[in-house]
C-alpha cells in the first residue's frame, strides 16, 4: 500500500505542472500575428511566441488557445501558398510581426544550396501596411523583430514602418557564427565578400559577419574578438524587465538608432581587439547598439533580433517549464529562455493593464 501511495505522489508531482497549468485563469487578448517566412511547417519564426501565449494561457477573444498553425498572416507551408491576408476590420490588443522576409523556390527544395533564389513571397507591401495601421488603435502594443521592413521590402514601406516604430536603420545586419566555414553561412555571403575582397572565403573558427542593403560585407574573424555579442539590459531595462539575464545573443541582429522618445531597454556589445574595432570603424559599424527599444507613448516595441525564433515546441503546457528548460538549454537557446520568455510576460502584463 505505501508503494502504491509513494508511487502515486511521484506521478503527482512529476504531472503537478501541467495540472496547474490546466486550472490556470485563462488570459482573453486580441492579437494579430504576421510571419512570412514559413517555408515549412516547423513555423520556427513565431514558434516562440506561440510557446509564450500558450504557456502564459492567452487566448483569443473566444475562449480557445492561438493555433501555432492558423492564427497568423502569412504563408502556408502545407498548401505553398499566401495564407490569411491581412484584412482586419477592427483594433486588436497587440500586432506582433515576427518576419516578413519570406519564401523563396530554394526554401521549397530538399537540399537548399543557400543561394539567393527566386522571390515566391514576401516583403512587407504598403497597403498591408496600411491595413495593420488601420487595426492599431491608441492602446495597441506594436512590436516587431529583425526583418520586419529589411529585404525585400521596397523603401516607401521601410520608411513608413521605421517612423511608426521610432528606429531609422543603418542598413546593417549581423549574425556571430561559432564557426565562419559551417553550413550555416549563407552561400550568397560569401559570394559577396569574395567580389569585394578579390580573395576566396578561407576563414576559419568563430567570427561576425556584417551584411549591408547594398550587399557590401564585413568580416571580424576570431583573432579580432574578444568574446561573442553580448545582450545587456540598459539601466532602463533593468527596471522594466527585473527577471532577465544577460546572456549572449546567437542570431541574427541589425542595427538601428532610435529616434524620437524612446527608450533603449537592452543594447547589444561587440568586446573586440584594437584591430577588430579598427575593422567596423572603417565601415562605419558600432560596437554598442540598441537591441530592444520602447516608445512608450505610441506602445511599440523593435526587437533587433530574431528573438520569437525557436525550434521546440514541448512543455508548452507545463507551469514554470521554462524554468526547467532552462537549466538544461543548450548555448542557442539560453537567450529564448532567459530573455524572450521574461521579456514577453512583461509586455503581455502590460497590455492586459490598458486593454
Amino acid at each position: 500500500m505505501k508503494k502504491i501511495l509513494l508511487l502515486g505522489l511521484i506521478v503527482l508531482l512529476f504531472f503537478s505542472p501541467r495540472i496547474y497549468w490546466h486550472f490556470k485563469a485563462e488570459r482573453p487578448i486580441d492579437i494579430a500575428i504576421i510571419d512570412k517566412t514559413v517555408p515549412t511547417d516547423d513555423y520556427r519564426e513565431h514558434l516562440g511566441l506561440f510557446w509564450v501565449l500558450t504557456n502564459e494561457k492567452i487566448t483569443k477573444t473566444n475562449g480557445e488557445l492561438y493555433e501555432i498553425d492558423k492564427d497568423y498572416f502569412g504563408f502556408d507551408p502545407i498548401q505553398l501558398e499566401p495564407m490569411n491576408n491581412y484584412n482586419l476590420n477592427r483594433e486588436v490588443d497587440l500586432i506582433y510581426i515576427a518576419d516578413t522576409y519570406g519564401v523563396y523556390s530554394d526554401d521549397l527544395e530538399e537540399a537548399a544550396d543557400g543561394d539567393r533564389s527566386r522571390k515566391i513571397y514576401g516583403g512587407m507591401e504598403v497597403a498591408e501596411w496600411e491595413a495593420i495601421s488601420r487595426s492599431k488603435g491608441a492602446d495597441t502594443t506594436l512590436i516587431a523583430e529583425y526583418n520586419s521592413f529589411a529585404t525585400p521590402t521596397e523603401e516607401q514601406t521601410r520608411t513608413l514602418m521605421e517612423e511608426a516604430l521610432s528606429v531609422d536603420w543603418s542598413g546593417w545586419s549581423g549574425r556571430y557564427f561559432t564557426d565562419l566555414m559551417s553550413d550555416e553561412i549563407p552561400s550568397w555571403l560569401i559570394e559577396n565578400y569574395e567580389t569585394k575582397y578579390k580573395k576566396k572565403w578561407n576563414f576559419t573558427g568563430a567570427g561576425i559577419a556584417f551584411v549591408h542593403l547594398t550587399d557590401d560585407v564585413v568580416v571580424l574573424e576570431e583573432s579580432q574578438l574578444k568574446d561573442k555579442v553580448k545582450f545587456t539590459l540598459t539601466p532602463d531595462g533593468e527596471k522594466k524587465f527585473p527577471k532577465v539575464i544577460n546572456t549572449d545573443y546567437p542570431y541574427w541582429f541589425d542595427i538601428l538608432t532610435p529616434t524620437k522618445d524612446t527608450t533603449v531597454y537592452a543594447q547589444y556589445d561587440l568586446d573586440l581587439t584594437k584591430e577588430g574595432i579598427e575593422t567596423l570603424e572603417a565601415a562605419n559599424i558600432p560596437t554598442v547598439f540598441p537591441a530592444i527599444i520602447h516608445n512608450e507613448e505610441q506602445h511599440t516595441y523593435y526587437f533587433a533580433g530574431d528573438y520569437a525564433d525557436y525550434t521546440k515546441d514541448n512543455l508548452m503546457k507545463w507551469q514554470k517549464s521554462d524554468f526547467l528548460m532552462h537549466v538544461f538549454a543548450n548555448d542557442e537557446s539560453t537567450f529564448f529562455w532567459t530573455v524572450y520568455v521574461p521579456v514577453m510576460r512583461v509586455i503581455l502584463q502590460d497590455i492586459q493593464g490598458h486593454s
